[in-house]
């Protein structure tokens, strides 16, 4: 989830790198015919074919079966969830994980940051069931949490990103089952989107200072060396972000944008940028997506800025739209 944020930092280093543009793409997948669900984030099951959308103003997750019929998977407030933010898939455990937290995008939301704090939590799922496996949540007065995406490994360990009172990376390891702040580094900056490589030893995170690399072995973080010709801070920072071969997708929100950026080998720089969709007239503020062999399917219209401060809406909504594009 994107949070426009006015910081100054370091932009990578100085290296040759070209811009490669490619004709607007893309159709509609699927619509959801809910107006006011301001979805964030979207999943995908290959055991089923099934297809999950979190709201984050009705603060539940909607299932969409393969023949396009839709239903409520988890209602709002089911397990005592607040806006739904990211959500993955762990088809080799049957489970369904997602990032919930306070805010005022969720109706009826009503705490106030500066005094009760804001609440936030990872919630574990039963595929078959929809029943809830597990909660770990983080709940003090004054303290301001937000879990933003998450990531889970092929060992069944979870990652999420982790902004405002702490900007970390925390962890759920699959033996000790507890939730856990794993790294925290002046190099990540209120960390968003994230990914592992395909070779399972990277955690890329996309954050508002750029994108930093995290060795699951050491720990050790970098980020990513990125030409000034090549914007992915401040207003250009990423989103939803996914390894695709040896590139990154990242969907960039306020440009209204989805971006491939091609790595370097071994993976220590951006070396070239290629748009792959831009200002479409049916994308109002891209949030994240998921990939599906060589078929990217993102949320193309949150519509976050539609929602005043004090969480009423007086804009005309349009149904959540979910794009999808064939990669080359």
């Amino acid at each position: 989830m994107r949070k426009t944020l006015l910081l100054t930092g370091f932009i990578g280093t100085i290296i040759s790198f070209g811009l490669f543009a490619q004709d607007n793409a893309g159709s509609v997948a699927f619509t959801i015919p809910e107006n006011d669900l301001l979805p964030e984030s979207i999943a995908y099951d290959p055991g089923t074919d099934v297809f999950y959308v979190g709201s984050t103003r009705r603060g539940k997750i909607i299932k969409i079966e393969k023949d396009g019929s839709q239903s409520t998977f988890v209602e709002g407030g089911q397990f005592g969830q607040w806006m739904v933010i990211g959500i993955k898939i762990d088809p080799k455990r049957n489970e369904l994980w997602f990032c919930s937290s306070g805010g005022t995008n969720l109706i009826g939301y009503d705490k106030q940051d500066d005094k009760e704090g804001r609440p936030a939590g990872i919630f574990r799922v039963n595929l078959s069931s929809g029943e809830l496996i597990k909660k770990y949540t983080l709940e003090e007065n004054g303290a301001v949490h937000f879990f933003n995406d998450l990531v889970i490994h092929e060992n069944g360990d979870v990652y999420a990103s982790h902004m405002f009172n702490d900007q970390a990376v925390y962890k759920i390891g699959r033996d000790k089952d507890q939730l856990e702040p794993y790294v925290q580094s002046e190099l990540i900056k209120y960390p968003n989107g994230m990914d592992i490589s395909d070779d399972g030893k990277t955690l890329f995170v996309a954050h508002s200072e750029g994108i930093a690399k995290v060795s699951l072995a050491s720990g050790k973080v970098e980020n990513l060396a990125v030409a000034t010709s090549i914007k992915v801070s401040h207003r250009e920072s990423i989103d939803g972000l996914y390894v695709y071969k040896n590139s990154l997708i990242g969907i960039q929100s306020d440009l209204n944008r989805v971006t491939q950026f091609d790595l370097s080998v071994p993976q220590g720089a951006i070396v070239r940028e290629k748009i792959l969709q831009e200002n479409d007239s049916r994308m109002d503020h891209p949030t994240t997506g998921v990939l599906v062999g060589d078929v990217f399917y993102y949320v193309a219209n949150a519509q976050f800025q539609k929602v005043n401060e004090n969480g009423s809406i007086d804009q005309p909504l349009s149904d959540p739209t979910i794009l999808k594009l064939k990669l080359k």
